[in-house]
């Protein structure tokens, strides 16, 4: 710990805030042990919950477990966490459906419960116990280890057969990535043979979509189909302002975005990508090469349409989907240029390979294998998490489905 001082040499103590409470829950060695709930409901962390840095609640996906004279109640669902339960209210959570699935509200000082609180959510009071610790101090927390360089302390199975097997991680993401843009081609294909649409008008909303990130993608795909590529192309001079005339009646997820970067000035790019560059022609002539992957890459950075991890991400989750379904991809591929790094292919990589692993060594360098740790978050990590024991990586290779090993952060 470093201890800060002020200009006398005074010690200086740091004030407690939201995050050190969020790092508190999510860090098993820190959360206390034996949890009730406000009305005295004995409580049991099954999984605190995944790390949101986006919008939203603070923490999605957890699992805890209630005692009753019954048996027990497991609750899945999301977690927020505040200072006082008076915050709930102030921020306006209770209006907002991205808070519907709140299960768990986590605050530090003691008070009423919110009156617009999810029916079934629960409330947690975690300063009271620490009052009996004079020793702590929020100086005490690294706030900058959480999420990512502090985990839930058991290791998870998979990471029993991965750690020292660099060859079988390397296969094992390429494969998860080729099958994840099958899927994609797949997708394309059912929709183009069922006529659902036109190919230049599902290419431009599937490019959208990608434009979106993943907040706005639906956002983005709404857009193009309420301004469609005909449209674009026949009115090239308002391209950009038929986009945000449309994009004014959205509701758009808002998080921590630069101007620049705004759903905006996206939009702002997607006219000009289809009414100033040749992007259809491109579709066609695309080389799956390593250097014609990155060729394709910097001539959209070069426009100043997209920085390089959004251009990657373009070029993986449409060119290569189209191009599989249209059999222009004869050989299976080996690599991608390298989107940006999410936060759940990040947490994935983890959970497989520790906090000890060298992303650039393993995939942050590589696009195929960037999709592979989406698809496995997809395929396992979300609809099987927290029990891990059952998963098809545990299972395929014989690991023990020990209770210990699916109730991590306990």
């Amino acid at each position: 710990m470093t201890m800060k001082f002020s200009c006398v040499g005074e010690p200086v103590h740091e004030p407690l805030t939201e995050r050190h409470v969020q790092a508190i829950w999510y860090d098993h060695a820190m959360r206390p042990a034996h949890l009730r709930t406000t009305r005295g409901v004995r409580v049991r962390v099954v999984h605190p919950g995944e790390w949101n840095l986006g919008a939203g609640p603070d923490f999605k996906n957890a699992v805890v477990e209630l005692a009753s004279e019954t048996g027990v109640r497991r609750l899945r669902g999301d977690v927020e966490v505040h200072l006082s339960p008076r915050d709930w209210e102030a921020h306006a959570h209770g209006r907002d459906p991205r808070y519907a699935g709140v299960i768990v509200h986590v605050t530090w000082f003691a008070g009423e419960a919110p009156p617009s609180l999810p029916e079934n959510a629960i409330s947690i009071v975690l300063g009271p116990r620490f009052a009996a610790e004079p020793a702590f101090s929020p100086e005490q927390i690294d706030l900058s280890a959480y999420p990512f360089d502090r985990l839930p302390s058991t290791e998870r199975p998979c990471r029993h057969w991965l750690a020292d097997s660099p060859s079988v991680v390397q296969t094992l993401l390429d494969e998860a990535g080729r099958f994840r843009l099958n899927l994609k081609a797949n997708r394309i294909g059912l929709i183009l043979s069922n006529h659902l649409c036109g190919r230049s008008q599902l290419f431009y909303e599937e490019v959208m979509a990608a434009l979106g990130y993943k907040a706005n993608s639906r956002n983005f795909r709404s857009i193009a189909r309420s301004v469609p590529l005909d449209r674009l192309l026949a009115e090239p001079e308002n391209a950009a302002a038929a986009l945000q005339s449309a994009a004014s009646f959205v509701a758009w997820e808002r998080g921590a975005t630069r101007p620049h970067n705004s759903p905006f000035a996206r939009l702002s790019a997607a006219a000009a990508l289809f009414t100033e560059t040749d992007i259809l022609s491109a579709l066609e002539e695309a080389d799956f090469s390593p250097i014609g992957c990155r060729i394709w890459v910097r001539r959209l950075v070069a426009r100043r349409l997209m920085g390089a991890g959004r251009a990657a991400a373009v070029f993986a989750n449409v060119i290569v989907p189209f191009a599989l379904y249209e059999g222009r991809i004869r050989t299976p591929l080996d690599w991608l240029p390298p989107e940006d790094v999410s936060q759940p292919v990040r947490l994935t990589a983890f959970r497989l390979l520790g906090p000890g692993h060298d992303p650039a060594a393993v995939y942050a360098k590589d696009g195929l294998r960037i999709q592979g740790l989406l698809q496995i978050h997809r395929e396992f990590c979300l609809p099987i998490h927290p029990n891990c024991g059952t998963c098809y990586l545990s299972r395929e290779h014989g690991l023990p489905e020990s209770a210990n090993l699916c109730e991590y952060g306990t």
